[in-house]
């Protein structure tokens, strides 16, 4: 069959040959082509090795992680305090099962805890309740302005008490003016836990 399409092709191939030593301008085109060829093959070979050594690069500063990883004894005690911290969070999250409940539970807290330092015309304005996802559990995020007028030497116990309550409650705007009467204004804003096996009766206010 080779040989065959080697009688084939023969005749072809000398009637080139012929053509191109009588023709120089096909002989220089010809050349160009090949040196065409040859530019780019040796710009696809450096590409070719420049992703390969890239690729190299990358599997050594891997395996240098790994190994370091390897060499790491303090995992199990870092997984044992990073469980710890969870836990202690989970339990300073308020308790609610529903948006509803959860912005209830934080006006009654706010409305006992400033009645316990006789402020006087305090006003409660709740912001939108906003649903959170974090670590796979569903928060409830509820603020509350607060405005009322208090006396200048409660407002240090007032604060110590939102600081040492179990729940964690953050104050994100504090603003005291003794110009106006002592009026107090507040931001706070209080995360609820919806899980159900966390729901406890014990949100209501001190």
């Amino acid at each position: 069959m080779f040989e065959n399409l080697h009688k084939a092709l023969l005749p072809h191939w000398l009637q080139f040959q012929q053509q191109a030593n009588a023709n120089p301008r096909l002989r220089w085109m010809l050349w160009g082509v090949l040196y065409i060829f040859l530019i780019y093959f040796a710009l696809s070979l450096g590409e070719w090795r420049a992703e390969q050594q890239q690729g190299i690069n990358q599997l050594q500063r891997t395996a240098v992680k790994l190994q370091q990883l390897k060499s790491e004894t303090e995992w199990p005690e870092r997984e044992a305090a990073e469980t710890e911290v969870a836990q202690q969070l989970s339990q300073r999250l308020w308790k609610a099962k529903t948006p509803g409940l959860a912005e209830a539970d934080l006006q009654n807290y706010l409305r006992q805890l400033m009645a316990n330092y006789n402020v006087d015309g305090l006003r409660l304005r709740l912001a939108p309740t906003e649903t959170l996802v974090l670590g796979g559990e569903t928060l409830l995020k509820v603020s509350a302005d607060v405005s009322a007028m208090i006396d200048v030497a409660q407002i240090d116990p007032l604060m110590r008490a939102m600081a040492e309550d179990r729940r964690a409650l953050l104050v994100e705007r504090f603003a005291y003016s003794p110009q106006r009467a002592g009026q107090l204004s507040l931001l706070v804003t209080a995360y609820f836990s919806t899980a159900d096996d966390t729901a406890e009766a014990t949100n209501a206010a001190p």
